[in-house]
């Protein structure tokens, strides 16, 4: 088939595969057009007060619970915050800087690095997001698939003769013809 002609009409007929799955081929681009939007969408680089930031963002205030060395006034924050941004400005890289500060304190990183052990930290939701829609659309497939009970011959037939009888005794009101 050329690209200039159109899917013939059995193509899409219901219940054909195209027809199946032209809606999830839809879907799929859909879903991978927005996240290269996302992931390559045109962005400036990064300042080094960015940077600064971005990095503070990830790590924990020692002194602080629950709290970023960049949402912190903490003493001890400010002097990490300092640290970061004479890093930065020596031109370590992110990752540096941050194993840096692992290696100083103990559990400092907000987020896990992406390896060994840790990497189960993110794969492991998206597994179970996977997992759960396929479960899912599995389901539902079994929902829509099952039908009610069929009719037999015998059914038929009893329905026959019950619309049969309605209609002799639509046809003789008072009852005359059975008692003939």
């Amino acid at each position: 088939m050329s690209a200039d002609e159109a899917p013939s009409p059995s193509a899409l007929a219901p219940g054909s595969p195209v027809r199946r799955w032209l809606p999830w081929v839809a879907l799929a681009v859909v879903v991978v057009t927005c996240l290269s939007v996302a992931a390559f969408g045109s962005r400036s680089a990064p300042t080094a007060q960015d940077r600064v930031n971005d990095i503070a963002r990830t790590v924990k205030c020692p002194q602080c619970s629950g709290e970023s060395v960049l949402e912190s006034n903490a003493p001890s924050a400010r002097e990490i915050k300092v640290e970061i941004a004479t890093q930065v400005q020596q031109g370590r890289s992110d990752e540096e800087i941050r194993t840096y500060f692992a290696s100083r304190y103990d559990d400092i990183l907000l987020t896990p690095p992406a390896s060994g052990i840790s990497l189960v930290v993110w794969v492991l939701p998206v597994v179970a997001l996977a997992v759960g829609v396929a479960a899912l659309v599995i389901a539902f497939r079994r929902w829509g698939g099952e039908s009610g009970p069929s009719a037999t011959d015998a059914d038929r037939a009893r329905v026959a003769e019950a619309l049969a009888r309605e209609h002799e005794a639509a046809a003789d009101p008072h009852g005359e013809g059975a008692s003939r």
